[in-house]
C-alpha cells in the first residue's frame, strides 16, 4: 500500500501540472479530463488509505521523484499507460489481495483508463 498511496498521490499532482500546462490542439479535452482526474482521484484514493490503516496500522509513505513538465499530450498518455502498468503490477501484492481492497483499486484503475480514453480520443 505504502508504493501504491505514494505514487497516486503524486500522480495527482503531476496530473494538476500537466492540466495547467497542457496547450495546443486537444487541450481543453485534456485540460478538462486532466482536472476531473485529480478531483475523483482524492475522492477514491483517501477512503482507500484510510480503510486499509484502519486495518492493517498506518503506512509510511515513499519518496516520489520530480514532476514532469513536458505537458504534450503524447507525453500525458505515455505517463497515464505507465501508471496503468504500475498499478496492475501494484495490485497483485498479496497484502492488497483483500476484495475490498481490490475493488476500491479498481475504483482506480476505471479513472485511470477513462482518463486516457478521454485524453486519446476526445481531442
Amino acid at each position: 500500500m505504502e508504493q501504491l498511496a505514494s505514487l497516486f498521490l503524486h500522480s495527482r499532482t503531476q496530473a494538476h501540472v500537466f492540466h495547467l500546462g497542457v496547450k495546443g490542439a486537444g487541450a481543453f479535452a485534456a485540460h478538462t479530463a486532466l482536472q476531473t482526474y485529480y478531483t475523483e482521484l482524492l475522492e477514491i484514493l483517501d477512503p482507500l488509505i484510510e480503510s486499509y490503516q484502519g486495518a492493517y496500522g498506518l503506512i509510511e509513505f515513499q519518496e516520489v521523484h520530480g514532476l514532469e513538465t513536458n505537458c504534450s499530450i503524447d507525453a500525458i498518455v505515455k505517463y497515464f499507460d505507465k501508471l496503468c502498468e504500475a498499478l496492475d503490477k501494484l495490485k497483485e501484492d498479496k497484502k492488497l489481495s483483500a476484495s475490498w481492497i481490490q475493488n476500491q483499486i479498481d475504483n482506480i484503475a476505471q479513472l485511470l483508463y477513462t482518463t486516457k480514453y478521454k485524453l486519446v480520443n476526445l481531442q
